[in-house]
C-alpha cells in the first residue's frame, strides 16, 4: 500500500515538474536580434560641379598706319581690338601680331610695343584716342575677363623699313595671336588692309 502511495505521489510531481519546466520554455522570450538600418544610398549625382574653361574670342574692330615720330622709315600699326569670353574668368596675354603680304616670303610676327600719345583712330568720328590709357596688353594683364564680358583696347606694332603705301591695297592681312591664363592659344580672323571689319 506504501508503494501504491509512493507511485500516485511520483506519478503527481513528475507531470506538475514537467509542465513548470515547459511552460517556462514556451514564456521565455527569444533573444532580440538587432539588425544596423540600412544606410541611405545616394542616386544623385555628384554635385560638384565641374571647372569651367576660358573661351576667348577676338576681333580687329579698326587698323590705322602712320609713320613712326622721329623715325618715318618704319611704320607703326595701332589696332582697335574686341575680346570677348564666353567662359570662366581669365586674363589675357602673349599677344602678337601676323602680317601676311603679297610681297613677303613669309608672314611677319610682331610683338606689341608700348607707345603714349592721343591718335584719331579709324571708326571714331575724328575722336582722339590715348594709346596709353587703352593699351590692351595692360587692360587684360592682371584684371581677369569676366564670363560673357567684352574688353576693347588698343595694340600697337612697328614694322621696320616699311610704309604705307608697300601694305595698302595690296591684300596685305593681319592677324593677332594670343592666349589665356592657362595658356590656350586664340586667334582673331584675318582683317584685310583697306577692307571694313567683319561685324559679328
Amino acid at each position: 500500500m506504501q508503494v501504491i502511495n509512493q507511485a500516485i505521489r511520483l506519478l503527481i510531481v513528475v507531470p506538475a515538474f514537467l509542465a513548470l519546466i515547459f511552460g517556462g520554455c514556451r514564456t521565455s522570450q527569444p533573444p532580440e536580434l538587432k539588425t544596423e538600418p540600412a544606410l541611405p544610398t545616394n542616386s544623385q549625382p555628384d554635385s560638384r560641379t565641374v571647372t569651367e574653361k576660358p573661351s576667348l574670342a577676338g576681333r580687329i574692330d579698326n587698323v590705322s598706319m602712320y609713320a613712326v615720330p622721329n623715325s618715318p622709315k618704319d611704320l607703326a600699326i595701332s589696332l582697335v581690338v574686341s575680346i570677348t569670353n564666353t567662359g570662366s574668368p581669365t586674363t589675357a596675354q602673349g599677344w602678337n601680331l601676323e602680317v601676311s603680304s603679297p610681297g613677303r616670303s613669309t608672314p611677319t610676327a610682331l610683338a606689341p610695343v608700348h607707345v603714349n600719345g592721343l591718335v584719331e583712330m579709324p571708326g571714331t568720328n575724328g575722336k582722339k584716342v590715348d594709346l596709353a590709357k587703352e593699351d590692351l596688353v595692360l587692360k587684360t594683364a592682371q584684371v581677369p575677363i569676366a564670363n560673357g564680358a567684352q574688353v576693347k583696347g588698343i595694340l600697337t606694332f612697328v614694322l621696320a623699313k616699311t610704309s604705307e603705301n608697300e601694305l595698302s591695297n595690296n591684300q596685305t592681312s593681319l592677324m593677332i595671336h594670343f592666349k589665356d591664363s592657362r595658356s590656350n592659344p586664340y586667334q582673331t580672323p584675318k582683317s584685310v588692309i583697306g577692307n571694313k571689319a567683319a561685324r559679328p
